[in-house]
């Protein structure tokens, strides 16, 4: 088993609940936030090796992830028949939330920590699939089936790169009441789901804030086609066999990467108007389409998972559900 706090740069507080909350007066977007290194619009080959490198805490981020989607669970329970003000904190939270969960699924598994951290949230996160007893008839929808599809690719690892499971007790162990399950436990240490909230209550404003402090989407769905172009150039160049072939391709990944979270961002975000609407389609269209490139399948499954479970923000009309349902390819 390893420590929780083991791996690289982390997205946990610096100080508080558990966002980071680098100004302490405002909430900021956790993909904002790991991006900001990847520079403007234009960023340099630098800039994107460096993006790329950038030794992201996936633990913290998943832990996050699950913390503030506890934390919503908890919220709502304290909510009054037509409080509105409670819904867009919740949202807040459930945004929060995802893009960790979208940060996660997308960045490449490059240690043992980052794909233990898939791994669990994996079990924590988005459709459930519930084991049944041999005399039980199994049944499932179909949109059901394509949301675990979904999920397991989103958060799928290089089976190689696992060591075996956690040992079990031998005749001298003990302990054997927290006797370890899985490689890594998500929620070692974390308040328990349902009860009262533990800090959103005292941070509603902020929350109210973060969730009607929608970013750009227009800005978002053109630098994703930036990133997506810039890593097509890239990997062209480097086929041409220069020296700094090596450091072509780390960048390549890097704008990658960022394509894949510009869009994440954009299918996150509860806009919902006609336009929004429509702009989301240009997003689903431009992933089906590097699909066809060839792209990695968990950047693929992740902005599928994540727009699925975009479509439950609480600050959504009740009927957008039915509207936020998108023709994705089955590529995934």
């Amino acid at each position: 088993m390893t420590k929780n706090d083991q791996g690289g740069r982390s997205l946990a507080p610096h100080g508080g609940g558990p966002v980071d909350d680098r100004d302490g007066k405002m909430l900021r977007d956790p993909i904002a936030l790991a991006m900001d290194i990847a520079g403007g619009e234009d960023p340099s080959l630098d800039e994107l090796v460096a993006f790329r490198r950038q030794p992201i805490d996936l633990k913290a981020a998943a832990r996050n992830a699950k913390a503030l989607s506890n934390e919503e669970f908890r919220l709502s329970l304290t909510k009054e028949l037509g409080d509105t003000h409670t819904d867009f904190a919740c949202a807040g939270l459930q945004i929060m939330s995802l893009s960790f969960v979208a940060l996660t699924a997308i960045w490449p598994a490059d240690d043992l920590d980052q794909a233990e951290a898939k791994l669990a949230l994996a079990e924590r996160t988005g459709a459930l699939h519930h084991r049944h007893e041999k005399d039980y008839v199994a049944s499932m929808e179909a949109a059901h089936a394509r949301r675990l599809r979904w999920k397991r690719a989103a958060f799928a690892v290089p089976e190689l790169m696992l060591p075996p499971a956690p040992a079990v007790p031998q005749g001298d162990s003990r302990g054997l009441a927290t006797w370890p399950l899985e490689r890594w436990d998500l929620v070692a240490g974390l308040p328990l789901r349902g009860g009262p909230p533990t800090f959103a209550h005292n941070q509603v404003a902020g929350w109210v804030g973060f969730a009607k402090a929608a970013p750009d989407l227009d800005h978002l769905l053109a630098r994703a086609r930036k990133m997506f172009d810039t890593c097509d150039r890239l990997v062209a160049l480097a086929s041409r066999g220069p020296q700094n072939a090596g450091e072509l391709m780390v960048a390549t990944e890097g704008a990658r990467i960022a394509g894949y979270l510009a869009a994440a961002q954009a299918m996150i975000w509860p806009v919902h108007n006609r336009a929004a609407l429509a702009l989301k389609r240009e997003v689903v269209a431009l992933i089906n389409l590097r699909g066809e490139v060839g792209d990695p399948v968990h950047m693929q499954g992740a902005i599928r998972h994540v727009s699925a479970d975009a479509a439950w923000v609480r600050s959504l009309p009740v009927d957008a559900r039915d509207r936020l349902v998108f023709d994705w390819s089955e590529l995934v």
